[in-house]
């Protein structure tokens, strides 16, 4: 599957507007530390995390809708005039049968958007709502503007995911716009903007913390289902970015490679297993490089563009052993953001990217093309290629 930009429409990518939850957990404070072997121990500390924010009792489906009425109130959009609504989908679900995605179009008032759940792929699953949103906006044939929304929350009580990663909590959102359509319609969470939540700071990049409220004006209350929507001030900073192109593949042979048992299991002993680490070590690994190589190389191709001309390359937060990977087999540098925000939040699945993108713009020229790679234990890869817009 492939999307490329095209003169008559455009698709503009606004910057990530993220909320943190305000708990953190140093990875050496990690409760499954007291049942890991020394080895795996060791391996847990050499990963380059050094503390995760943690949820508490907030479900996807919350930390969701902190995101999105943050864009929405930052970007002075009125829920009811969104044109789509796509909920990136959590691993799991708070209930069986019922659907997330429009619970979360209730709670935000997106009374007339087009509401789909977008998941299954992991951490790639947010390159595939990029990929389904910019082909609704173009089949709009005009302007249009999509939410795209996600809780990242470890399903397993234990965070560790042996031998990886450490899983973080937050909620994501940003818009999708065509580009004739970027006037009060793109969101901003830049460089000292307020994006409710907790703080954090990223490679000299600061996201605030005040506080917003629901529709009605009265204080924002998490999970208040009558919330409708949020408040609509006058303004609204310019898209981040223009997709320039993308390309996504995936392999089914690798599908439950890595797995959380639930149907014989209460909650409270879910526990992410690898069914197979040599498979994933070596043999997904060079598969992922082979793959990856190829899709850069053919979507460069397609966008006209050397690697010479990008200005910086991000990818997913798995640990700095996977950055170095990476660099070697793919002969791109890995931008330091990605690393900052490795240390400081841990893996967030399909909201990694995301953030690398936003905690880079601050220091990316106008005109100046990213690419950012994503990829996926089940298994599955996206490569794409975006040019930073001016201010």
């Amino acid at each position: 599957m492939s999307a490329y930009a095209d003169a008559r429409a455009g698709i503009h990518i606004g910057p990530v507007h993220f909320w943190h939850p305000e708990h953190t957990l140093a990875v050496t404070d990690l409760p499954e530390r007291a049942t890991l072997p020394e080895a795996r121990d060791r391996q847990l500390l050499a990963l380059g995390i050094d503390r995760v924010r943690v949820a508490g009792g907030l479900t996807e489906t919350d930390l969701a809708e902190r995101a999105a009425l943050g864009v929405l109130a930052d970007s002075g959009t009125d829920p009811a005039d969104l044109d789509g609504l796509l909920l990136v989908q959590g691993r799991a679900p708070e209930y069986l049968m019922a659907s997330e995605a429009t619970r979360l179009q209730h709670r935000i008032g997106a009374t007339r958007a087009l509401t789909l759940g977008v998941g299954d792929l992991g951490c790639v699953s947010s390159s595939a709502a990029i990929e389904i949103g910019a082909a609704l906006l173009r089949g709009r044939g005009g302007p249009g503007r999509i939410l795209v929304a996600m809780g990242v929350r470890a399903a397993a009580t234990a965070r560790y995911r042996p031998p990886m990663t450490v899983l973080g909590d937050c909620g994501a959102a940003f818009l999708l716009t065509t580009g004739d359509d970027d006037s009060g319609g793109v969101l901003s969470a830049s460089g000292g903007d307020t994006v409710g939540g907790a703080p954090y700071t990223s490679g000299g990049h600061t996201v605030g913390a005040a506080p917003y409220t629901s529709g009605s004006g009265g204080p924002y209350t998490p999970g208040d289902e009558t919330a409708g929507g949020a408040p609509r001030p006058a303004g609204g900073r310019a898209a981040r970015y223009r997709l320039l192109g993308q390309e996504l593949r995936s392999d089914g042979r690798y599908a439950d490679l890595f797995r959380i048992r639930y149907r014989e299991l209460p909650p409270e002993r879910w526990a992410e297993e690898c069914a197979d680490e040599n498979a994933y070590s070596f043999q997904l690994a060079i598969e992922s490089r082979n793959r990856l190589r190829d899709l850069n190389a053919e979507l460069l191709r397609r966008c006209a563009t050397t690697q010479d001309e990008l200005a910086a390359v991000v990818m997913q937060n798995l640990s700095m052993g996977a950055f170095a990977f990476w660099q070697d087999a793919l002969g791109l540098k890995i931008a330091d953001v990605c690393r900052d925000n490795l240390a400081g939040h841990g893996h967030l699945g399909p909201a990694d990217v995301l953030m690398n993108l936003e905690s880079l713009a601050p220091s990316v020229p106008a005109g100046g093309k990213v690419l950012v790679m994503n990829s996926s234990p089940v298994a599955a890869w996206c490569t794409a290629l975006v040019e930073r817009l001016p201010d």
